[in-house]
């Protein structure tokens, strides 16, 4: 079983995240971080195989999904982390997140628009 755990602002968006996902075939066990600040503490006890942050401005910004995403890293096992950003509010910041891919500091991002079905792929082939 996959232990997946969410990291995002917008309630209404984690929900339907959590909901699809639990819907799927896919053989996934969800977490829901409260806040950014117990997102670590979370993946720690849970021993998470993925986590998914949604990068936006004030807490979510990306510059803290990359501090978290480097203390994910040392936690002593393989734990993914996708980034989730909305491409059409605001598009710099869809360009940093991919870059921030292409630079190895996170291992995947995804556009909020997606599928649920293809939001569940993704998280299996981390």
């Amino acid at each position: 079983m996959r232990r997946i755990v969410l990291d995002m602002k917008n309630g209404l968006l984690a929900e339907a995240v959590m909901q699809s996902l639990s819907g799927c075939d896919m053989d996934f066990l969800i977490y829901r971080s409260p806040k950014p600040e117990e997102t670590l503490a979370l993946c720690r006890t849970c021993r998470a195989n993925v986590l998914v942050m949604e990068v936006r401005q004030g807490l979510w910004k990306l510059s803290e999904r990359l501090r978290l995403c480097s203390a994910v890293r040392r936690l002593g096992w393989a734990c993914k982390v996708l980034l989730l950003v909305d491409e059409s509010t605001d598009e710099l910041l869809a360009s940093e997140v991919r870059q921030t891919v292409k630079d190895q500091l996170a291992d995947g991002f995804i556009y909020a628009s997606v599928s649920p079905t293809y939001l569940a792929g993704v998280i299996d082939t981390l």
